[in-house]
């Protein structure tokens, strides 16, 4: 899966099963601890989506797909073009499991409309190819959050 999408740079990385096992997923609680996990410490060096596999027992697959030198605005044909490939990549793995995914930016200037332009427009793709429930997190270079439905309403 790595490559670039309309612009925006593509990559897979995967850990090793030596590693230390991540928590399994069951509630957002648990989601939100393995972001921490995965990402922190926190500081991007660009706008970026970070995409996890969980199968369906919420055991963590162990690779993280991340999108990095996204646009400033939400590009909804690149958004589908990631989601058809994510949808793919979970069809493979496991076609009942689910995706999580994460928004992130630098900078310290909390949350930003554009912030909740791209969860939005993540939000809505996810759901277009049914892959998953899971709340979508932000982080920028101080703060990691879930965006919640009334962030989303605003």
């Amino acid at each position: 899966m790595d490559g670039r999408f309309d612009g925006a740079r593509v990559s897979r990385r995967s850990w090793g099963m030596s590693s230390s096992p991540l928590p399994d997923v069951h509630a957002p609680a648990d989601l939100e601890r393995v972001w921490r996990l995965l990402i922190e410490p926190l500081g991007f060096d660009s706008r970026q989506i970070f995409a996890i596999m969980l199968d369906r027992d919420g055991r963590v697959h162990p690779s993280i797909v991340n999108v990095t030198d996204c646009p400033a605005a939400p590009d909804g044909q690149m958004l589908v073009s990631l989601a058809r490939s994510l949808r793919g990549v979970l069809d493979e793995a496991d076609p009942d499991g689910s995706l999580a995914l994460l928004w992130a930016r630098p900078t310290h200037a909390g949350t930003r409309t554009s912030d909740i332009q791209w969860v939005r427009a993540i939000t809505a793709v996810v759901q277009a190819h049914s892959l998953g429930e899971w709340p979508i997190h932000t982080a920028d270079d101080s703060v990691l959050r879930v965006m919640s439905p009334d962030d989303l309403a605003a």
